[in-house]
């Protein structure tokens, strides 16, 4: 590969036959190519097999499960990397043609790096022409592992599928389904990091398609009350509460904030799930926040939400006064 990364890509997949081809061809059009692309069918019922199959002509193979099983299926993930690096892509989003040559360039200024992701944006489009302009110089530089959990925890958008990992790293480190369910990502991610290191290009390289099958609509599989309260205890831990440390501030800043995020999600998925007082009671008893931290964090994140909300209004009443217009 003249100098670049050996990086290949695997392709996680569950009946998502429709959305596969757009996430393909653009897996496809790296200018820097990967050294494979696989795709893991977690038993699909649908046309997956078929569809990918007609792409075997340009290289891409198939390996396919008999039963839909999250953990199992990452098991096996784990299992068949042979290159240097290898990055676990979602079949419903979209890949810009310069990642991987982007990826590249990191790791030669960062070989000490295990982890490398990217910044990502929504995209209810499913054309993936028209990409924003971005750079591989903007990055983070290297992170280390308390550092990139408090990017993560103050807010940067990092979409799971960008992550390109170390493969011996990827191989040894624990996907904590049975603690986390399908949250268990974040926590993979930082214990991948706490091995070496990451480094996030903070464009976006990743376009995340908005679609009426997405895992996060999907109530049945998660995420669960308890899986987001054992997540945001990790992140406790992994910060602290210290106010004279940047990672405890952030931690002490985002903790109500995050949390009433994380409620607003579950009661979209259960109305009937219970009190926002049950759910922060609830957090306390198993270590995801504190009496100190809910409070700082519901000060500070009424504060910061005056700007927005006035912000939002101007923006509302331009818009108004220019349909009056017209």
């Amino acid at each position: 590969m003249g100098g670049t990364a050996a990086i290949e890509i695997l392709v996680m997949t569950y009946n998502r036959s429709t959305l596969l081809p757009a996430t393909l061809e653009t897996l496809l059009a790296q200018t820097v190519p990967a050294t494979s692309i696989r795709v893991v069918d977690n038993g699909s019922t649908d046309r997956t097999g078929e569809i990918v199959r007609s792409f075997a002509p340009r290289g891409v193979t198939y390996y396919r499960r008999d039963v839909n099983d999250l953990a199992a299926c990452w098991r096996d993930l784990q299992r068949m990397p042979t290159a240097e690096w290898v990055m676990v892509f979602h079949d419903d989003d979209l890949l810009h043609p310069g990642y991987l040559g982007a990826v590249s360039a990191v790791i030669g200024a960062f070989p000490e790096a295990t982890l490398i992701g990217s910044a990502m944006n929504a995209e209810a489009s499913p054309d993936a022409r028209d990409w924003a302009a971005v750079s591989p110089k903007r990055t983070t530089g290297l992170l280390p592992w308390r550092e990139f959990a408090r990017i993560l925890y103050a807010g940067f958008r990092f979409p799971f599928c960008s992550a390109v990992y170390r493969t011996e790293v990827f191989r040894r480190t624990a996907g904590d389904t049975g603690t986390y369910g399908k949250m268990f990502d974040r926590p993979f991610l930082m214990e991948v990091a706490r091995a070496g290191g990451a480094v996030l290009l903070k464009d976006a390289y990743v376009k995340y398609r908005v679609h009426p099958s997405q895992d996060s609509r999907d109530s049945t599989s998660g995420p669960f009350p308890s899986e987001a309260l054992k997540l945001q205890r990790y992140y406790r831990e992994a910060l602290g509460e210290n106010p004279w440390s940047r990672s405890g501030r952030t931690f002490l800043k985002r903790n109500y904030r995050n949390l009433s995020s994380d409620f607003e999600r579950l009661c979209r998925h259960d109305p009937g799930g219970g009190s926002r007082e049950t759910f922060f009671r609830d957090a306390m008893t198993i270590g995801a926040a504190s009496p100190r931290s809910l409070r700082i964090g519901a000060v500070y994140g009424a504060l910061t939400d005056l700007p927005r909300r006035l912000e939002r209004s101007i923006r509302n009443g331009i818009r108004s006064n220019r349909g009056s217009a017209a």
